[in-house]
């Protein structure tokens, strides 16, 4: 599901997630089974599963965060921060 006033760019790929209203998710993000939050971004080529992104929340490129990260509202998680492989 996404909300309205959401963005999703070309070349994402979302699968049994929810996408609230005002979120940002650029290009070639990969989101499973996640749930982002109201004017969160999550940054390009990021790969998340099983997460939970808060409200406001700034996903830099190129992370990957796994199943049961939570990610408080109006956190910054800058690019390449967070990887646990180096296949994607």
């Amino acid at each position: 599901m996404v909300g309205e006033g959401a963005f999703v760019a070309e070349g994402v790929r979302v699968f049994g997630s929810t996408i609230m209203p005002g979120a940002v998710i650029e290009p070639g993000a990969v989101i499973t089974d996640s749930l982002i939050g109201a004017r969160a971004r999550v940054g390009e080529r990021s790969v998340l599963t099983g997460t939970v992104i808060g409200d406001g929340a700034t996903i830099g490129s190129d992370n990957e965060l796994l199943e049961g990260t939570r990610i408080w509202c109006d956190a910054q998680i800058p690019a390449g921060a967070v990887r646990f492989s180096s296949d994607q």
